[in-house]
């Protein structure tokens, strides 16, 4: 399976649209994984723009204000969708594998621009990833996490170290592993400034039964465009 997790900044963004569909085309991705769409909600018509045959099923969660926004695409060929779940901060799909039965859940997350909604963001995550708990099946969570966990996720030495103690101590609390093994681009997030500031805000994260099941999983950090994000994309190794 391949997955691609993306803060487009902007579905309504043609030019976007039309990448993320010659990504899904050339990466044969079975799941999407969209942030920062800013969008209240979504058309037949905008979704036939990135998927015109319907392959995929589709759940959002709407933007707040003028940002955010997450879009969650599961393709039928690969997966059954038994249920979907969704919260401020992110997009939830539990689904099941057609060809072995398999079931696992993937958590589309988009964190807080304004930081001081980071807490709120990190506990509800956390409170979500307790519940799955008694499920106990596979789980990846991928996104915009809008957080750094080291001096070495920022091109400079201004860094909240506060939130970067908050953000490695709620993933330490949910038993997640970071797919650090990521290859391509260096950092994710750029604010496109003539001196700029770039970081690692997007991330992907894994339980220890998922690493389990896929034990040879990859990540790749594609070249940025358009967006000032670079796509994530994940191959889950079989």
């Amino acid at each position: 399976m391949r997955f691609i997790f993306w803060n487009i900044r902007g579905f309504g963004h043609a030019g976007r649209r039309t990448q993320l569909k010659e990504f899904m085309r050339a990466e044969a991705i079975d799941v999407v994984g969209l942030q920062e769409t800013i969008k209240a909600d979504f058309t037949h018509r905008d979704l036939l723009a990135i998927d015109p045959i319907g392959r995929f099923a589709w759940q959002w969660v709407p933007v707040v204000g003028h940002s955010g926004g997450l879009l969650l695409g599961i393709t039928h060929v690969c997966c059954k969708v038994v249920s979907w779940d969704a919260g401020r901060f992110f997009l939830l799909a539990h689904v099941r594998h057609r060809a072995t039965l398999r079931e696992w859940e993937v958590i589309v997350v988009y964190g807080p621009a304004d930081r001081s909604h980071s807490h709120e963001f990190l506990g509800a995550l956390q409170e979500k990833v307790a519940t799955l708990g008694v499920r106990n099946l596979p789980l990846l969570v991928g996104g915009d996490f809008n957080l750094i966990r080291s001096g070495a996720d920022k091109n400079n030495g201004i860094i909240n170290w506060t939130r970067v103690s908050l953000f490695n101590n709620a993933i330490a609390s949910m038993a997640l592993r970071e797919l650090v093994a990521r290859v391509g681009a260096c950092y994710t997030w750029t604010n496109k400034q003539l001196t700029p500031v770039r970081s690692v805000l997007d991330r992907v994260f894994m339980s220890a039964e998922w690493e389990m099941l896929f034990p040879m999983c990859s990540l790749h950090a594609e070249t940025r465009i358009g967006s000032d994000h670079v796509p994530l994309i994940l191959s889950s190794g079989e």
